[in-house]
């Protein structure tokens, strides 16, 4: 009986496996496969300034170090306002929009900046949207430079800013718009 029964488990055995290779056979008969490739490129988006117009000396000013110069102000006088314009543009090359920051950031260091205000504001002249600036859109920022206290008396506190000097840094700062 230990035979019989060691034989029905071998033939039970045998039928399993038979059972498992027709399965595999069949679902490999079964099997497919699709593939999918692509290729991806990103998107590119610069900013570049120009101290001279709206259509000419565009370059590079990433960091502090290489900033544009903005023409000098010279001899302001208590009391006196100068305003420069400098220009920000889209590059051509961006494949987006840019969104400028809603305000220039702008500091003023050296021995006369306490007796400075300076600001910086887009001053659209036509369809250009600092918020939306598209490729190779330029929009002008008006740089305003102004005596903080125009007491010009010999006593006055303006007395200590006389021959005096400052750096005036204008930052712009976009980010890219995404469609």
């Amino acid at each position: 009986m230990q035979e019989s029964r060691s034989r029905k488990i071998k033939v039970g055995l045998a039928g399993l496996v038979v059972l498992g290779v027709g399965v595999a056979a069949t679902s490999a008969l079964w099997s497919d496969n699709v593939w999918f490739a692509g290729d991806v490129s990103t998107s590119s988006f610069n900013l570049v300034g120009s101290v001279t117009g709206a259509d000419t000396g565009f370059q590079e000013g990433t960091t502090e170090s290489v900033a544009l110069t903005i023409p000098v102000v010279e001899d302001l006088a208590p009391g006196e306002t100068v305003t420069r314009t400098v220009w920000v543009r889209n590059a051509a090359t961006s494949t987006n929009a840019a969104d400028l920051v809603d305000t220039p950031a702008v500091t003023v260091t050296g021995d006369a900046a306490s007796f400075l205000t300076v600001t910086a504001a887009y001053n659209p002249t036509g369809s250009e949207n600092p918020d939306a600036l598209a490729p190779n859109e330029v929009v002008p920022i008006d740089v305003t430079y102004q005596f903080t206290n125009p007491d010009t008396s010999v006593t006055g506190p303006n007395q200590g800013a006389m021959g005096k000097a400052a750096k005036i840094t204008v930052q712009v700062t976009g980010t890219e718009v995404t469609p």
